[in-house]
């Protein structure tokens, strides 16, 4: 499963042969066909599937130990490393679960971050935004509304909303996170794509949260991303066939003045 990144770029080009060889063997680690503690198949053993020269191997390999899935111990080879160790808020790193398995515990943790993370970042932004602040959400919300559902401008202007919330927000600690949540917003879509109606069913809670944050309600705004992450969590389940038992749900409040 791939998809263009509207994100942010990350450290590995597709269509490099070093970038391939990451990508094959980072899936393998995270699917545990090969299990914690176990040697890595060398350029050889790749060459079945893959043409793998000797230095895009090495390139590979430094790359997957910088984000903590491979560990090279002396006298006994590379290895890959156990989950604990693994840089889980990678964007290359979480593109690659959704790629070997997007389970239902997966999603289900992702969505967690968000429901933590988003509220207290919608709050901040109505408290803090800028008038050029609320022109850029809404330049992004237009071009959800103006384009096709899971078009390439549909969802540069989905994911633009919510960094446009983030960089609002005027916290960089928190900005930090954002390649986290904006990425497993890209690939929930990913899973998505073809539902037209949970889409545009979402867009009414778009606008009402760029209201609360012109309103300056942060309380209102922080409720309202609650809303809208657990109905995209349900939605997202949904599409991979996820029974739940028990779905998450929220009560919605309404504001008065």
């Amino acid at each position: 499963m791939r998809m263009r990144d509207f994100s942010r770029p990350t450290t590995l080009n597709p269509d490099r042969l070093f970038g391939q060889v990451a990508q094959r063997l980072a899936v393998a680690i995270i699917s545990g066909r090969i299990g914690a503690g176990e040697l890595l198949p060398n350029e050889d053993d790749l060459r079945a599937d893959i043409s793998v020269s000797r230095t895009a191997y090495r390139e590979a390999v430094k790359v997957l130990t910088a984000k903590g899935l491979v560990e090279a111990r002396p006298k006994s080879g590379t290895r890959a490393a156990p989950r604990d160790r693994w840089n889980l808020l990678d964007t290359d790193v979480l593109a690659w679960h959704f790629e070997a398995d997007p389970n239902e515990k997966f999603i289900r943790d992702l969505f967690e971050l968000r429901r933590f993370v988003e509220p207290s970042v919608a709050r901040l932004a109505a408290q803090r935004r800028t008038a050029a602040d609320i022109a850029r959400i809404e330049a992004a919300l237009r071009a959800m509304i103006d384009n096709p559902p899971y078009s390439d401008a549909c969802v540069r202007g989905d994911l633009a909303f919510h960094e446009a919330i983030f960089a609002a927000s005027q916290n960089a600690p928190l900005q930090c996170l954002s390649s986290a949540v904006i990425a497993t917003l890209q690939w929930s879509l990913v899973l998505k794509k073809g539902v037209d109606e949970a889409f545009i069913a979402s867009l009414p809670d778009h606008e009402n949260i760029l209201a609360a944050i012109v309103e300056r309600d942060g309380d209102l705004a922080a409720v309202r991303m609650a809303g809208l992450v657990i109905d995209s969590l349900n939605t997202t389940l949904a599409s991979v066939n996820v029974s739940q038992a028990e779905p998450d749900k929220i009560t919605r409040i309404k504001h008065t003045k």
